[in-house]
């Protein structure tokens, strides 16, 4: 089986001299590989820019967070950018960018990040750029003229267009104008908990409609009111994805490494076999299975 994770901060995590260095990251060597018989992990790891962006006073954030990645392919872990690439047993990643700001250097930017191996990419994060708004904003500005221009390169070298920060009327503008289908790395289903981040079910359908793919954020702030959440808190996003028609669409974007609390049941990348386990006896069939764990995802980014 192919299982495949849309987002993590480890990079961030390990450049953060804040951080307890003796402390383990959610996303670590030994729990990417200790897999089932046959079983291929692909987890994506993202450049994040920071709060402040490139532009602001972290200017080196990516070549430490670069660096950090020479440590872990040191290690042992090694770079896919087709997801048939994945080796099972191994450590496979993707490398992806969580903020814009990456490419406010000019649209060049694109180009050389995806010479990188960069697949996906997100247009914003939780501060206005020159590209877009985001979701926690609360404008209704939408896309820039420069952010349309930043699609269109993106959909050029075949890096998708990552909408999980993106404020509504960017994601419209998004849905239409991107000519590959977009991506929600790290998102829940806002009729289930109402949190700014969360897409709303008319944004899920026109996403699948497209073909897109949302990877299921384990936040447990973006799964419940509450900010309390275990495995079947996270299966009820998925079961609501499911019955607005994203099936097919649809799989893990944990956003290990980058949140505080996690779902009882699922702190690390270690623990992502509970959650499929849970799916079995909750009834999904083992190719409805298949397809949450990576199969969606190997089919979406076959089209971009």
């Amino acid at each position: 089986m192919l299982i495949c994770d849309t987002h993590a901060d480890t990079l961030y995590a390990l450049q953060n001299s804040a951080r307890d260095a003796s402390a383990p990251c959610d996303v670590t060597l030994e729990r990417l590989c200790e897999t089932r018989p046959g079983d291929a992990r692909v987890q994506a790891l993202a450049l994040w820019t920071g709060p402040e962006g490139l532009l602001g006073k972290d200017v080196g954030l990516i070549d430490r967070e670069m660096q950090a990645l020479c440590g872990l392919e040191a290690l042992g872990f090694r770079q896919v950018r087709e997801l048939d690439e994945a080796e099972a047993g191994k450590a496979n990643y993707l490398l992806t960018i969580e903020g814009g700001e990456a490419f406010q250097g000019g649209l060049q930017t694109v180009d050389a990040f995806a010479l990188w191996g960069v697949r996906i990419a997100a247009v914003v994060w939780n501060h206005e750029n020159s590209f877009a708004s985001p979701a926690v904003a609360g404008t209704d500005k939408g896309l820039t003229a420069l952010g349309r221009s930043l699609i269109a390169r993106m959909n050029k070298q075949r890096m998708a267009v990552d909408i999980s920060h993106l404020n509504a009327a960017g994601v419209r503008d998004a849905l239409t104008l991107s000519k590959a289908p977009i991506i929600a790395t790290h998102s829940c289903c806002r009729a289930l908990c109402d949190h700014p981040r969360n897409l709303s079910d008319d944004q899920l359908r026109a996403l699948f409609d497209m073909g897109g793919y949302v990877g299921v954020n384990f936040y447990p702030m973006f799964l419940d009111a509450s900010q309390k959440a275990d495995i079947d808190t996270v299966l009820r996003h998925i079961d609501h994805m499911a019955e607005l028609g994203g099936a097919k669409h649809i799989g893990m974007g944990s956003d290990f490494d980058g949140i505080e609390t996690h779902p009882q049941g699922l702190e690390h990348a270690g623990c992502v076999y509970a959650l499929l386990d849970r799916m079995k006896q909750r009834g999904y069939s083992d190719e409805a299975i298949a397809d949450f764990a990576g199969e969606n995802l190997k089919r979406y980014m076959a089209k971009l």
